[in-house]
């Protein structure tokens, strides 16, 4: 009889227990980029959740960068094609204050990861 109430009891705590909760994904501004070298001209910042890549069609600054940090904390990588496919170029807060020629005003893409 002891242990038929015992299992019992176990039983019922595991059936009360709430389970935990998932974390919710939130946007948060990522990276900063310029359309200009030195990090001047017009300025595009971007908001996304981490590791989602985003696209810079519409925004005025698709093929249109050349200047680029990423916020504190988070790397980020802008690339050529959109989808954030083929070649990439990463840089973190300090930034980089002039792409490079293969990518300079020609990055279609960008994604953010912590650091």
């Amino acid at each position: 009889m002891q242990f038929q109430t015992l299992l019992t009891i176990a039983i019922s705590t595991l059936t009360i227990t709430a389970s935990p909760t998932p974390e919710t994904a939130t946007k948060s501004q990522l990276i900063d980029l310029w359309q200009n070298a030195n990090f001047l001209g017009l300025k595009f910042t971007g908001s996304s959740t981490l590791g989602t890549c985003e696209s810079l069609k519409g925004s005025g600054f698709n093929n249109n960068v050349t200047s680029g940090k990423a916020k504190p904390g988070f790397r980020c990588t802008v690339w050529v094609q959109e989808k954030c496919l083929g070649d990439g170029f990463s840089f973190d807060v300090a930034g980089s204050s002039r792409f490079p020629g293969w990518i300079n005003d020609k990055s279609s893409s960008w994604k953010c990861v912590k650091a």
